[in-house]
């Protein structure tokens, strides 16, 4: 198989295209920066590891003393005085929750103490949070400040440090709500017990009723005639797994009788009426719109367009957003859903840019009717590195039947960027192991151009091969050209995506097996290409010196073909934003709002 070997492979990517890599091609990511590697995680369990072990995925330390080199082999070694063990952070800890009992409707909160009662240093401390019963606070990201993960604190000998935060009820339906953690530090050994406190919850009474309806006509509002029976909706408490269901009566009149909370309703569809999903708050006597759109059926359709061709990161993108009914019923509360894949390079399409486009505020296109809209975003870091910006959204009633929304998607090139790739043609075992390179391969690397053909490569005797100063963001594709008596085993050619920055090249292997098959058919560079580039070389052309991975290869790792691979490429994702060829295959998921 074509294995990807990349560290940073995306798992958005991983979980669309598993299948596909599998089967018949590669997905090749950029390898993984070197970074620190984390010697510790927290656990993985409810349980408290005890103060003399690490929790899961940390290593023990290494002993102080290495054994001696010197003594022979057939001679054990004599008993050396061990080091005494290294003395362990100790820090008490406490929690506070302040008065209680708190309304199930109201947050919850707390104060933490800690003091090193130790006497050495306690560095890299942070709160480990036990959240596996219902009654446990449910504090958010980030909620714990300076202790949490990825962060902590220093705490010198006798040294106390403070910290006020707030969350929310679990399970409203419970009379009490705890807060259980321990402490750890950088070493990923525990450096307190199990801690905690706990408080009382009343049940703050609410009700909330309306009439449920179909919209027949579009308006947006309740008609003689609309009403709706026998319409079962949700209430669903948004911090925590606590669901109310309802159905309405004869006159279409819908009730629930639950405690006072912020949850979430609709993002159903019943008996052919779509419910938009949304946030409301349920107090005493709340009054609820619950309203069942019609289907789309098709009747909504959506393009986006950025207003330029290319961008800098931090700058202000304009699109013009076209949205069209050509049904008879107009469309009310209608708004836009991006990035439902997550991918960085995508403008997520939530700022106040997109006006009534966002999910909580909604546009009305009437029967027969086009509008325009005008909305901007920022051009997010990540947009660098792929080579261009992506605007990916589907427009519809917020979170419903979101399988039949209208689809729109533009890029425009973020131009700068330097990438490369590397890999190895390489035989495997039964078992997936490697068992040794393939040498003499020919690898043509071409992009969807004018002049596709980028560069040439032969594989070393490891079977290695490597081509660098590429453009981001070009729809590449190798090409393999094995020796007699050597075959690739799945996908020839296999496509391969570049992002920045150099020094981090995306990496696959290419598996290879004994036997021979038919070559794949190679595209060959137009003329003018090689004489345009020669007549006018820049620094992205293959210099005259040997370049890695074998045969005749420039310096930057591309065959001396002449032609400038940045320039070009850069030419290539200019004309792929102006032609708007992008196809974004966005996963239907549903937004956490």
């Amino acid at each position: 198989m074509n294995i990807s070997r990349s560290a940073r492979s995306f798992a958005r990517d991983f979980a669309a295209l598993t299948a596909a890599a599998v089967l018949t091609s590669v997905f090749a990511g950029p390898a993984a920066a070197d970074e620190p590697t984390p010697t510790a995680t927290a656990p993985a369990t409810s349980e408290a590891p005890s103060t003399s072990e690490a929790p899961a995925g940390s290593e023990a330390p290494e002993p102080s003393t290495a054994p001696s080199s010197t003594q022979p082999e057939n001679k054990p070694a004599a008993a050396q005085p061990q080091a005494e063990p290294a003395q362990r952070a100790q820090v008490a800890a406490s929690i506070d929750l302040g008065d209680d009992p708190y309304p199930s409707n109201e947050d919850v909160h707390f104060k933490i103490k800690l003091t090193n009662t130790g006497g050495v240093t306690a560095d890299g401390v942070y709160v480990y949070q036990l959240t596996d019963k219902p009654t446990d606070l449910n504090v958010p990201w980030g909620g714990w400040g300076d202790l949490s993960s990825g962060r902590g604190i220093k705490l010198e000998p006798d040294q106390s440090f403070e910290l006020s935060g707030t969350g929310s009820i679990r399970d409203i339906r419970l009379d009490t709500v705890t807060v259980r953690a321990v402490l750890f530090d950088k070493t990923g050994f525990s450096v307190s017990p199990e801690f905690g406190a706990s408080a009382k919850v009343t049940a703050a009474p609410g009700d909330a009723s309306g009439i449920v309806y179909g919209d027949k006509n579009g308006n947006g509002s309740y008609d003689a005639g609309e009403k709706l029976t026998g319409i079962k909706l949700s209430l669903r408490y948004i911090h925590g797994d606590v669901t109310y269901t309802a159905t309405s009566d004869e006159n279409g009149t819908l009730t629930f009788n639950v405690p006072a909370a912020d949850y979430y309703l609709g993002g159903d569809v019943v008996d052919g009426w779509l419910f938009p999903w949304r946030t409301v708050h349920i107090g005493k006597g709340t009054k609820l719109d619950l309203r069942g759109a019609p289907p789309l059926n098709g009747a909504l359709k959506a393009s986006m367009k950025f207003t330029q061709d290319s961008y800098k990161v931090g700058d202000t993108a304009h699109l013009t957003v076209t949205l069209a009914n050509s049904g008879k019923t107009p469309l009310v509360g209608i708004v836009a859903e991006c990035n439902r894949i997550g991918d960085p390079e995508i403008l997520q399409g939530t700022g106040p840019g997109w006006g009534d486009l966002l999910w909580s505020r909604g546009v009305t296109i009437g029967a027969g009717e086009t509008r325009t809209f005008d909305v901007t975003d920022t051009v997010p870091a990540a947009a660098f590195n792929r080579g261009f910006v992506v605007a990916a959204c589907d427009f519809g009633y917020p979170e419903v039947d979101i399988e039949n929304h209208a689809e729109a998607s533009d890029q425009a090139a973020v131009p700068g960027g330097v990438g490369a790739l590397a890999g190895e043609v390489e035989v495997y075992t039964d078992q997936g192991q490697v068992k040794h390179g393939v040498a003499g391969v020919k690898v043509v690397l071409t992009a969807e151009q004018a002049c596709p053909v980028i560069g040439e490569q032969t594989t070393d005797e490891k079977g290695h091969f490597e081509f660098r100063k590429l453009v981001p963001g070009l729809a590449y594709k190798l090409y393999f050209l094995p020796p007699k008596g050597w075959k690739i085993k799945y996908d020839n050619p296999t496509s391969v995506d570049v992002y920045a920055p150099e020094d981090n090249p995306a990496r696959l292997g290419i598996q290879a097996e004994e036997g021979d098959a038919p070559l794949p058919k190679v595209p060959t560079n137009p003329e003018t290409c090689t004489a345009a580039a020669s007549t006018t070389p820049s620094t992205g052309a293959a210099s005259s010196t040997g370049g890695t991975g074998g045969g005749q290869s420039g310096g930057s790792g591309l065959a001396s073909t002449g032609v400038d691979a940045i320039g070009l490429g850069a030419l290539a994702l200019l004309a792929l934003a102006l032609g708007g060829g992008l196809v974004v295959g966005a996963r239907r998921r549903r937004r956490t709002i």
